[in-house]
């Protein structure tokens, strides 16, 4: 029984994340900011998405005679195009000052 005991164990000293792999396709050694930075990315799109089907609502319901909720579907597409470009630029500026 002593045999299968190993004689020596090695540690090694640097803290690592647990692999647990669940689609994990970035290694252990990926960035977490920058993983983060392109979930945000993600989130920034699809929040875009919404809010140009949001505008498209009020556009179409503007069709059926109500002029001024399709003028503010029009304008909530600019403002949607705008604040999803602005936020874009802004992840950009932030992965070059950050070095990630």
């Amino acid at each position: 029984m002593a045999a299968a005991i190993p004689a020596e164990m090695q540690w090694d000293p640097v803290p690592r994340m647990p692999d647990w792999d669940v689609g994990n396709t970035q290694g252990n050694d990926a960035d977490p900011i920058g993983r983060f930075l392109g979930y945000t990315q993600g989130v920034i799109i699809v929040l875009g998405v919404i809010g140009i089907l949001y505008s498209a609502g009020k556009m179409a319901i503007g069709k059926l005679g109500r002029s001024e909720i399709a003028a503010d579907g029009v304008g909530g597409v600019i403002w949607t195009i705008m604040g999803v470009s602005l936020a874009m630029v802004a992840i950009s500026v932030i992965t070059t000052l950050a070095g990630v």
